[in-house]
Order: C-alpha cells, then structure tokens, then sequence
C-alpha cells in the first residue's frame, strides 16, 4: 500500500478517535453544559409552538417570551382572568417533552409546589371565619405536644403561623422538610416539637416557614375531625377543578419537567421526601395555572378575611419578599399606587405563580422547568408588576 494512502489513514482514525473521545468527554464531565447549550438550539420550535386564546392581551405575549427565553422554560402555562371575569391563557412546550406528540395546553397538569400554601391559608382562614378558629388563638391550645423545652412555642398563634412570623428560620436551623431521605416529624410524630427551638421570638421578624405551614395542616385536622386532604376536598371540592395531591411518585397526567438547569437534583427526586404525608399542607397539590385561577377567584369571596388579608404589623411591601401576608405576599412599587399579591412555588424541574392585583384581576404562571437563577425570578416578578400596571393604565380599564 502507497505510504501516502498509510499516513492518510492513520491521520483519520487518530482524528477520529480524538473526536470520539473528546465527545465522550462532553457527554460525561460536561453532560449538564451541553444540555443547557442544547436549549439555545430548540429556542425557535418552541416558540413556534406558543398558543393563546383569542384576544390575549399583549402582556401576556411579552411575558411567554420572559419564560422562553430568561427561565428557559419550554413548557409553560399563563393564564389570566380580567376584573370582569374573561379568561385568557396561553401555553407553550409539549407534555412528554421537547416536540413531543402532546402538546402543553390550558389543562396540563403541574406541580403547584409552595403555591399549595395559598389553599392551606384559605382553609384555615375559612375554619375562621366560621368561628372555629381565631388568627389569635395560640397552637399550643389546639394541638397535643409535651410541655415544650422551649417555652415561646406557647406564644406562637395561628396568625404568626400564617405570616411566617412563629419563629421559625429555615435559613438559620435545619428543619427535615424538605431534606432528602429524611422523614419529618410534622405532622407524624407532632410530639417532637417539644424538642424544638425557636430561631427568634415570635412575632418579632418574617422568616418563610414550610414548618409553620405543616402545623397548620395539623390545626385544621384537629379543628375538623378529618385528615388535612378531606378537609381540602369538603371545603373547596378540588377533584371538581381537577387539582389532585401527588403522593410518592408523578400521577399518569403530570407534565414531563426540564432539570437542565437544576443543580442537583433529578427526576427521581420525589422518592425522597415524604408527599403521602408531610408536604400535604406545604406542597402536595397540582394541576393546572387555569384550575388555581378558578380556585384563587373561589377563595377571595371569602368573608369577612380572605387570602388578600393580613396584619397590620409594618413590613417592607416595596421590596418583593419583604412582606407576608396571611397566604400571599404584597408588593407595591415605591411611589406607586398600584399594588399585586402572590405566591411562588418551586420544586425541582417546575416553578410556579398565582398573583392577585389590586385591580381585580388573576394571574398564574406556571413553568414545567428548574430556573437558571433567583435573579431571573425576581426581573420576572418585576416585569409582571410593570405590565400589570401598564395594562390597567392603558387597554384595561
């Protein structure tokens, strides 16, 4: 054989096998790089893909474009209900993920995560108002825990429950809630909180608690005789809104989520946390940004204090996150009049939004997808406040 044609040869099989073994190398050390890469190049089907109902407003456009392109989420739900009562929606993605045979519609089902603390608020403000509870009642009268070490747990009432404020800190002490593999002692094993201590007195500060709202899950238990799901279920009858609680593995109808940009954890990562029992109350809903609209639109009729309702105790409201309500936090622009309410929720591979603003008006958004930052979910919050108030200023009056 010609020396030329050896050396030829050679030459490809070395090239090639460079570039076999550096391929390999991407798909294993830099596996998560190449998958956030790939999203750049599926950004044009998936905006091709996006659906709204006739006459969607603008801002409802503009914001689908924010969760394509800033959140990089590719399976999205918007869903807008007017002060007047009209509905709009807009999806985008597909079901069984990227152009998949199903496309995401106004129906697709989701994991409401934290948003599931709004249904738990309103509960619990509807026992209230029907004279079963009061926001000043203190838990330790209602639940059956040993005389605790701590002696301030007995200062802590169902509206610091409520409002974040029972001196719980997530940040500050480790609480099993959401803590892989390990199964928390709320609401199971209730005696152990005899054995907490609290990070600040309560009443004093605002630290976000999914302690606080299992406690309340085991409130509304005792106060009505049931388990914290029938009681959901009686109240506002959710299997008629289709909104279902997930218990230890994903229901047949969930969407498939995009973990690309979560930095741990995987798709398996519901085997280690405890839905059957302890996230019931913190956690344990989903279904569709439409069904928590209808629900949200159920749950502000309540009287004579609703999920729009809460302290008068002085916070921060022009900060996002700097003030809590009873179920929804307020965020009012610093020298502006206009004012919106929400709730957020996260677990891994989905993100979600219910806002209530001071027009009257409904909004959810829901994202089948683990955000690249908290930044990019604070720009959209902003953005949202912006458009809101634009669109009441200008096409929503």
């Amino acid at each position: 054989m010609n020396r030329k044609i050896i050396i030829k040869n050679s030459l490809i099989i070395i090239v090639s096998l460079a570039v076999i073994l550096e391929m390999t190398y991407l798909y294993t050390a830099k596996h998560k790089w190449l998958d956030q890469a790939s999203y750049h190049l599926q950004l044009p089907y998936i905006k091709s893909s996006i659906y709204c109902s006739d006459a969607a407003p603008d801002f409802m456009y503009e914001l689908m474009d924010n969760l394509i392109i800033e959140q990089k989420s590719m399976s999205n739900q918007i869903v807008y209900q007017s002060k007047n009562g009209k509905l709009s929606h807009c999806e985008s993605g597909w079901k069984d993920g990227f152009r998949g045979e199903h496309s995401i519609d106004v129906d697709s089902r989701f994991r409401y995560a934290s948003v599931s603390k709004v249904v738990t608020s309103a509960i619990v403000l509807n026992l209230i108002n029907q004279d079963k509870l009061n926001l000043d009642q203190k838990l330790m009268s209602i639940i059956n825990v040993p005389e605790p070490k701590d002696k301030r747990i007995h200062d802590i009432t169902i509206g610091m429950l409520l409002e974040h404020s029972a001196g719980f800190d997530r940040l500050k002490t480790y609480t099993p809630m959401l803590t892989m593999g390990v199964k928390p002692w709320c609401p199971t094993n209730i005696e152990r909180l005899a054995e907490v201590e609290l990070d600040f007195d309560p009443n004093t500060q605002f630290q976000y608690s999914n302690v606080g709202y299992c406690l309340l899950g085991a409130v509304v238990e005792v106060i009505t005789g049931t388990t914290f799901r029938e009681a959901a279920e009686d109240i506002y009858q959710l299997n008629n809104k289709d909104i279902k609680f997930v218990d230890d593995s994903f229901l047949v109808d969930e969407v498939t989520y995009d973990y690309r940009y979560e930095n741990f954890y995987g798709a398996s990562y519901y085997k280690y946390f405890d839905f059957r029992e302890s996230l019931s109350a913190v956690g344990g809903l989903s279904g569709s940004a439409k069904s928590m609209v209808l629900l949200t639109r159920d749950m502000l009729n309540e009287q004579p204090i609703n999920i729009l309702s809460r302290a008068q105790t002085p916070c921060a409201i022009d900060k996002i996150g700097g003030c809590y309500g009873y179920a929804l936090e307020p965020y009012q622009k610093s020298g502006h009049n206009f004012i919106i309410y929400n709730k957020s929720g996260f677990f891994p591979g989905v993100n979600t939004d219910i806002f209530v603003d001071g027009q009257g008006g409904i909004l959810a958004l829901y994202r089948g997808a683990s955000t690249p930052s908290y930044n990019v979910k604070k720009q959209l919050h902003q953005q949202i406040y912006i458009s809101l108030e634009n669109y009441y200023e200008n096409d929503g009056k």
